[in-house]
């Protein structure tokens, strides 16, 4: 019989190759290094093995194939992605997700100890002392989309109200008054509903022109926080987790800076951004300190600083907000004399030019004879939206028809909403207002103190700019 065709030689010879195979491969353990094969046949090697009636076979032994060896791949690398041309009327669709917080921005000059040391000192007067809990909590959050605010910022009662309704009467003028299409009939209908691109829009345009015209519309400077303090421990600094923080952006272009607050305009709104903190550095630091410690230039003995004791806006950060000066005085331009005509020693610097936000003033506590009188600068503004401050407490006054600030007759019968951007205002506030007849005057001078004490304070700051109005509340209880 045939060795070939035997199975069980074929079996035994599958066997021996294994056995075969089996020893040469490699042991696992200390000492038993691989040993380099060749992927060569090896030539010239035979190996003797029984046969099953036990007879010598002779068998070549298997050509083994080399170990496997991790190969080196070959990379390949882009230099960068063709650029993407926009032409005017493309959409372009935003990803709906929250971006990074600035803690990952790259960028900026990191604060140094003597420029927080200046800032803090400008804000509260001394370095020792920070901002409260209210204050760091207040940022630019908005109203949602159906609530009855739609366009406002929401705001608490604490120091930050007056600079977040600065900033919002600065969206609104950016909202209603320029808006890329005016249209009477789209403004009445749908400028306080605005979509929630539209508002973000606005505010962006509201941060940047306030902060482009503290820097004289030459230069601005913005404030983000970021995770690492940029210095260390000194006796002459104590730390407050923000200042210390800060890294400075810098811009000569608006355009620059409109960008950039584009793409970070929600660290001015996040819960634990410290946004109104970071706007208010950035205003100072938009001015610069010098400037302020010149434009302010208090009385000795007291202190120059941005923040009253009760961590109210001064102001002096009222008009730095409004129109871009620190000055404390409401009146126009300069002042050359006193109230007794007497020539003063240094001219007292006013408003220089119409602002683009007004300012209103009442408090019932001063002299009826010696009442804050505001000038003309701010009280006529270049658009009808005013900043009020009642009796210590601010709100917004503003009107959708931009003649009446431009138009006598216009100022005859109007129209003015008010907003505190507080959680208590459960609806808007309309007020109806006619000045060419005016409220009735009662006859004798005890009916007319009597009528004058009823009138509601916010009333009273309404008539320091039309004399005489009278206002109705259409169904709202007064309450300022």
């Amino acid at each position: 019989m045939d060795n070939a065709s035997d199975p069980l030689l074929t079996e035994r010879d599958k066997l021996t190759r294994l056995l075969s195979f089996l020893d040469i491969e490699t042991k696992i353990g200390p000492g038993n290094e691989p040993k380099r094969q060749s992927s060569f046949p090896i030539q010239g090697r035979r190996s003797l093995a029984a046969s099953f009636d036990g007879s010598i076979v002779d068998h070549p032994i298997p050509t083994l194939s080399p170990p496997l060896v991790t190969q080196r791949l070959q990379t390949f690398y882009v230099d960068s992605w063709p650029a993407i041309t926009v032409k005017r009327g493309d959409t372009i669709i935003f990803p709906n997700t929250p971006r990074k917080s600035s803690s990952n921005t790259l960028g900026g000059i990191p604060i140094t100890l003597d420029t927080a040391v200046e800032l803090r000192s400008i804000v509260y007067g001394s370095p020792m002392h920070s901002f409260s809990k209210d204050w760091q909590k207040a940022t630019l959050k908005f109203y949602l989309l159906d609530s009855p605010f739609p366009f406002g910022i929401e705001t608490s009662k604490c120091g930050a109200r007056g600079l977040a309704l600065c900033v919002q009467g600065f969206m609104l003028k950016h909202l209603i008054f320029d808006r890329e299409y005016k249209s009477s009939v789209l403004q009445e209908a749908g400028v306080l509903k605005p979509t929630a691109f539209e508002r973000r829009r606005a505010l962006a345009g509201a941060v940047c022109e306030m902060l482009w015209q503290a820097g004289d519309r030459r230069k601005c400077c913005v404030c983000l926080k970021q995770q690492e303090p940029c210095f260390g421990p000194d006796y002459r600094y104590r730390p407050d987790s923000i200042t210390e923080k800060l890294h400075l952006f810098e811009f000569k272009k608006f355009e620059d800076l409109h960008n950039f607050i584009k793409r970070h305009l929600e660290e001015f709104q996040t819960e634990h951004g410290n946004g109104c903190i970071l706007f208010l550095y950035s205003l100072v630091l938009s001015r610069t300190i010098p400037k302020i410690r010149e434009e302010i230039k208090v009385k000795p003995g007291f202190k120059l600083k941005l923040l009253s004791d009760m961590e109210d806006p001064t102001q002096s950060l009222i008009n730095l907000a409004l129109t871009g000066s620190a000055t404390p005085h409401l009146h126009n331009g300069e002042l050359l004399y006193d109230d007794k005509g007497n020539l003063l020693p240094h001219p007292v610097h006013g408003i220089q030019t119409r602002s683009q936000i007004g300012f209103m003033f009442w408090d019932k506590g001063e002299d009826p004879e010696k009442r804050t009188e505001v000038g003309s600068m701010l009280k006529t503004p270049k658009n009808p939206i005013w900043v009020s401050k009642v009796n210590g407490q601010f709100g917004l006054l503003f009107s959708l028809n931009p003649d009446l600030v431009s138009d006598w007759r216009v100022e005859n019968k109007f129209t003015m909403w008010y907003y505190t951007g507080l959680l208590s205002q459960l609806k808007p506030t309309v007020l109806s207002i006619e000045t060419r007849v005016g409220r009735p005057r009662p006859k004798t001078g005890l009916q007319r103190r009597e009528e004058e004490n009823k009138i509601p304070p916010l009333e009273n700051c309404i008539m320091t700019k039309w004399y005489g109005a009278d206002v109705k509340w259409n169904g709202t209880v007064p309450f300022v």
